[in-house]
């Protein structure tokens, strides 16, 4: 493994990826004035700075308790440097490991040239090099996600179970930072027992998953023993059983009511707090918010349950509009700009990053779905699209953001690499197979009209 990534580090087209994007993630943090929090981002501190001060992991004002990896990340910040804005010097430092990694998939997955492509489109992509300049989850997450499914990659092609241990240690982080991924295993188990030769037939998964059940013990294990420790206090503090996190009901609340599905995004979004509260207002209250955090999670989960069984018509109409607002070709950084968050900046540059923002969310979203369905293969697929799947299917229940679909595009990354590397030959593997050409010609066409359900509100100026 030394030896292959001291072969790659020597690639100076790998190289010039991570100085440029160490340059585009450097330059906002020295030209613009740093705000404490934003949103979220001040649930966060206030959760960190009780930390701090000895309280543990308190509830956010929304009565919703997040996984524990992130105000942990910002409390040990304080201690250390006696500020939180040092964990933005970090992300930086994690988002340029991702771009090696996006490279070493590339490099594991196809060729030089899609890694190459991979490293850059990862580095250059706006929104993920503007996100290491905040206080989201994001940054980190991806890097965990990344790095699990990289070393499962590995362990595949080596054999060697150790491998997957490492992977199993990486998603449990993954999971301490963000409770969503607490369902994805399965994908990483169905990428550990893969067959080789792509015969999927189930005699052939069946006869790896006994030559490779090791790969899937030191993967669960690790796993396990990772979020286990937090999981058995949380469980004991906050009210009944809990893996890392007690915000589904929360989230659930928000996507069923009789409001529609709220979010935060510029031009589609509750951007101001009277604003929401009267959306709030128009539709059913919230649980008992002094109950144990599990307790109240659970019951606003048997709410919206309520209200879909009540409402299973305007459940069903809604799943588009969750969806637009998932793919919404804008993202944090759009609202980031027309609020003025970046003084000074001259019109023609922000329209330039807006239209950038757009061109790499479109790409990844179309040219990247038509190259995975074309060259989706193999263990990474089983955990791209695995993780791709069960977030829509999430995001269909709930509601929709564009920061939702970040580790997404992270993920996506490699397979529109494959189209820009070869796009012939992608278009020509798309059309060796009925059923891949069957499910580009569904699923594209529906992609292309969600990302017009909001693309209008990222230019003001324009329209």
């Amino acid at each position: 493994m030394a030896g292959r990534w001291w072969t790659w580090m020597r690639d100076p087209w790998l190289v010039a990826a991570l100085v440029a994007g160490l340059v585009i993630r450097i330059l906002p943090l020295t030209l613009f004035l740093q705000f404490e929090c934003i949103r979220d981002e001040c649930i966060y501190r206030t959760m960190a700075a009780d930390i701090v001060s000895g309280q543990g992991l308190t509830l956010s004002e929304k009565g919703w308790l997040p996984s524990p990896g992130y105000p942990y990340l910002l409390a040990w910040s304080k201690v250390l440097f006696d500020s939180m804005q040092p964990v933005k010097l970090l992300q930086i430092f994690l988002s340029i490991v991702s771009i090696a990694l996006l490279y070493a998939i590339g490099r594991e997955l196809a060729d030089r040239r899609v890694a190459r492509i991979s490293a850059f489109l990862f580095a250059l992509n706006p929104t993920l090099a503007w996100f290491t300049n905040t206080m989201w989850i994001e940054t980190t997450y991806i890097f965990f996600l990344v790095s699990s499914a990289y070393a499962m990659l590995v362990a595949w092609r080596t054999g060697r179970w150790g491998h997957a241990g490492v992977s199993g240690l990486l998603l449990g982080g993954a999971v301490l930072f963000r409770g969503v991924a607490t369902y994805l295993p399965p994908f990483w188990i169905l990428a550990a027992i893969y067959p080789l030769g792509d015969d999927l037939r189930p005699r052939a998964w069946w006869d790896t998953a006994k030559r490779r059940w090791k790969h899937v013990l030191a993967f669960l294990v690790a796993a396990v023993v990772t979020v286990a420790p937090y999981s058995m206090y949380a469980s004991r503090t906050y009210g009944g059983f809990m893996v890392t996190d007690a915000t589904v009901g929360h989230v659930l609340h928000l996507g069923n009511n009789d409001y529609p599905p709220l979010t935060f995004d510029f031009g589609n979004g509750m951007l101001t707090e009277p604003l929401y509260a009267r959306w709030r207002a128009t539709g059913r209250k919230f649980c008992d918010r002094t109950a144990p955090p599990v307790q109240s999670s659970q019951c606003e989960v048997e709410a919206a349950l309520d209200w879909i069984g009540e409402h299973p018509g305007t459940f069903f109409a809604r799943i588009p509009l969750r969806l637009a607002q998932m793919l919404n070709p804008n993202s944090f950084l759009t609202r980031h700009l027309r609020w003025g968050y970046w003084p000074g900046t001259p019109w023609w540059a922000k329209e330039t990053i807006a239209v950038t923002i757009v061109l790499f969310s479109v790409s990844l979203s179309l040219l990247g779905t038509l190259a995975a369905w074309a060259r989706a293969r193999g263990p990474y697929a089983m955990m791209a699209v695995g993780t791709t799947a069960y977030t829509l299917l999430t995001i269909m229940l709930m509601y929709g953001m564009t920061r939702f679909r970040l580790p997404l595009e992270a993920l996506w990354t490699v397979y529109l690499a494959m189209f820009l590397a070869n796009p012939k030959g992608t278009l020509a593997a798309l059309w060796a197979s009925s059923w891949r050409l069957a499910g580009a010609l569904i699923t594209l066409p529906a992609i292309a009209v969600l990302i017009c359900w909001f693309l209008p509100t990222g230019f003001p100026a324009f329209w």
